[in-house]
């Protein structure tokens, strides 16, 4: 796994130990940047499931102002942390998030934190979009012209609308879908 575009490419990511995290196919996150490119100069993006940073840090890469990755899982956190480091070292414009996801969209709403883009990537399965459903208006992390983007199984239906946002387009990659969101108010 490395970066493929921009400042740090051909730069080898550590993969996690074991089979907790999985990691975002390297076909995918192309086609993710290839869409996203226009939005990414001096963007501040927010990647929730970050796993071993592969689609935070390639943002970074990009141009991205600031990243923030969250990151439950004690072991993939340390080798996000890592992977990280040798692209910031100073920690000035990657942050690493050793947290639970809800209580990080929580932490950072409450903080007032604004996002160009907002990447979510929960373990696949409906129950774990299902509970981003209800509860934090998730609209409320996006900049006005912000988007949100949940990489799901194709098999997983997802909303029109989600937490304040409104689905506007999806793409899909053989099992895996992209499902990008707006804000309600920007959509109108």
């Amino acid at each position: 796994m490395q970066i493929i575009v921009g400042r740090f490419r051909g730069l080898k990511l550590q993969s996690p130990p074991g089979q907790d995290a999985r990691p975002t196919l390297s076909r995918i996150r192309q086609a993710l940047f290839n869409i996203l490119a226009p939005d990414l100069a001096q963007a501040d993006f927010l990647d929730v499931y970050a796993g071993s940073g592969s689609i935070g840090l390639e943002a970074y890469s990009q141009g991205c102002r600031s990243v923030v990755l969250v990151e439950a899982h004690p072991v993939i956190g340390k080798t996000l942390k890592q992977n990280a480091l040798r692209l910031d070292p100073a920690q000035t414009h990657v942050t690493v998030l050793a947290s639970d996801a809800k209580l990080a969209v929580t932490r950072l709403l409450q903080q007032e934190r604004k996002f160009d883009l907002v990447f979510f990537d929960p373990p696949y399965g409906i129950q774990a979009i299902s509970e981003w459903e209800q509860g934090d208006d998730l609209a409320e992390l996006l900049k006005p012209e912000g988007q949100m983007i949940f990489q799901h199984s194709r098999r997983d239906a997802v909303p029109e609308t989600m937490a304040g946002c409104r689905r506007v387009k999806q793409r899909m990659y053989g099992e895996t879908t992209l499902s990008f969101y707006m804000h309600e108010r920007s959509t109108t």
